[in-house]
């Protein structure tokens, strides 16, 4: 028979393994005959071949498994280089939260008899106190003339109430979300300056507290440079070179109002007693606002800053935490000069951030002090769990010429501290918000606080109102309209009866206070942007979805 023969193409996995072994011939254009009369010689022949191509596909495999294997090792060692890099707090190591009930109870009284004297003592002040409003308000509405007094009158008693009620206006004055402009314009006034003690006082306080010696060694203005609800500032120089500073240095001198210990205390008591009175009206399930939560740390931040020897810790902590950029600023406090009634630290030049809101202000400068400004809130949330709780514009000055802007902040008695174990819930939260995952989320808040009381009906309602919330939100973000959701939020753990951690409402108002200054700076500002790359540090810095 004739030699007939068929031209087989070889497969392009066989070219690649045999290629190895035969690299001087074109072995990808090989054809194979095929001989009917030499079927045995063809069999052997193929087997050979089948044979190297196996072990040549062993090697193929081995290569690319061993790539693979040197690619992961990579990753894995770039991952522990980069969570080597995001350091948790030191604090966290030996942290405890500070419980302020005894100090509180002890400056109300010993007894619960003298405890109700002073609370009885204090709602009937604050009664007298708010009486002429009783008659103002009504004729607000038919008189101008009313209508001025009553607000100038609200005003100047909000400032002899004392410092919790100056505090709490200066907080709801920048929620121009819940409240009127006319309301935040008026109460506003009160992030600026509220009435002072006398230059007596002031010289009474110092001489108790820091004798001849400490006084001689510093030059004071008498006119103060301005006052808020716990203390007011002076302007001052060192005549007398200090440990670490020399002779001339320009200094802010913070002296406490006298007699605010007491009031504070007393109005944190009443406080207490109403939130309680009100979680435990039955239908309406106001405890899973966890106002009582809410009202203790509130409490806990508040009495604090009646020591000032623990502000000054406070901007040791935030200087030590933006160490590495110049671009944020603190005071540094005198310690040598510093008690418990006086803080003597460095002086803070510049202008407030409020007026680089102006038209006139460049486009480059806004937009550089707006990202300047959210990027240290979320750090000082996501990354060091140490929050300035008072940054209402007041508190933020801006020194420098663009692009070298730098911001000095302020005023640092009132800090907000989470802990390891509330500070991984609120990544996980927010990170989910962020992200857009309202499952998750809505799962985490359920689960944040044992105390929850809701069914498995309530906490899927809750679930799927939460998903909605990041369904609406799909052409923004949660955290650029937190301000927003707050409200849906409450309203919705109300109904199903979901308790809230306050720790996560504490975060997100203060990303809302400086989401609307950045706002007023550069609308255009997306906040996602600057949120991200820190949410995810701050998950890489817990470990989370790494392992």
């Amino acid at each position: 028979m004739g030699a007939a023969t068929a031209n087989v193409s070889p497969h392009p996995l066989l070219v690649q393994a045999v290629r190895p072994l035969l690299p001087n011939q074109q072995c990808w254009s090989w054809s194979f005959s095929l001989h009917r009369s030499s079927s045995s010689a063809m069999t052997t022949r193929y087997y050979r071949m089948l044979a190297v191509w196996k072990k040549n596909f062993s090697r193929l495999y081995a290569r690319r498994m061993m790539e693979l294997a040197i690619a992961s090792a990579a990753a894995h060692r770039l991952r522990t280089q980069a969570e080597a890099s995001i350091i948790k707090p030191i604090e966290w190591q030996d942290w405890q939260r500070k419980d302020w009930d005894d100090t509180a109870l002890a400056s109300v009284g010993r007894t619960k008899f003298q405890r109700f004297w002073m609370a009885a003592k204090r709602v009937t002040q604050l009664t007298v106190l708010s009486t002429p409003l009783m008659v103002l308000v009504p004729l607000s509405y038919v008189s101008q003339q009313a209508h001025v007094a009553a607000w100038n009158y609200a005003l100047w008693g909000i400032e002899q109430a004392g410092p919790t009620w100056i505090k709490l206006m200066q907080w709801a004055s920048t929620r121009q979300d819940l409240f009127s402009p006319e309301f935040c314009q008026h109460f506003g006034k009160l992030r600026d300056e509220t009435e002072g003690h006398s230059w007596e006082e002031t010289k009474q306080i110092l001489e108790a507290e820091l004798g001849e010696k400490g006084l001689e060694s510093l030059k004071i203005e008498e006119r103060p440079i301005g006052s808020g609800c716990i203390a007011q500032v002076y302007q001052g120089r060192l005549l007398e070179p200090s440990i670490h500073y020399p002779k001339g240095t320009k200094l802010a001198i913070k002296v406490q109002h006298p007699g605010i210990w007491s009031k504070v205390c007393v109005d944190f008591y009443i406080f207490h007693k109403v939130a309680k009175f009100l979680e435990e009206l039955p239908y309406l399930g106001l405890e899973y606002l966890s106002l009582v939560d809410s009202i203790r740390q509130f409490r806990d931040v508040m009495i604090p800053q009646l020591d000032l020897t623990i502000e000054s810790s406070h901007l040791k902590r935030f200087n030590k935490n933006f160490a590495s950029n110049d671009q944020i600023t603190f005071p540094r406090p005198l310690d040598e000069l510093t008690t418990d009634k006086v803080l003597v630290e460095t002086f803070s030049d510049g202008k407030p951030i409020i007026e680089y809101t102006k038209d006139e202000t460049p486009k480059p400068e806004r937009e550089q002090l707006a990202k300047l400004g959210l990027e240290m809130t979320l750090q000082m949330i996501f990354l060091h769990d140490f929050i300035h709780g008072d940054l209402h514009p007041g508190n933020i000055l801006v020194e420098g010429r663009y692009p070298k802007l730098k911001l000095h902040v302020l005023d640092c008695g009132l800090a907000l501290e989470m802990g390891p174990e509330q500070h991984v819930n609120i990544v996980k939260v927010l990170g989910a918000f962020t992200r857009r995952d309202g499952t998750l989320a809505g799962q985490l808040m359920v689960d944040m606080k044992s105390e929850s009381q809701a069914n498995e009906e309530q906490r899927r309602r809750f679930i799927e109102g939460i998903e909605q919330i990041c369904i609406m939100d799909e052409d923004q973000n949660f955290i650029e309209c937190v301000g927003d959701y707050i409200a849906d939020i409450c309203s919705m753990a109300c109904k199903n009866r979901v308790k809230l951690e306050g720790a996560f409402v504490n975060a997100a108002l203060a990303v809302e206070i400086m989401e609307g200054l950045a706002s007023a700076l550069y609308p255009d500002l997306k906040v996602q942007q600057v949120a991200l790359p820190l949410i995810v540090k701050a998950e890489m810095m817990h470990r989370l979805g790494w392992h």
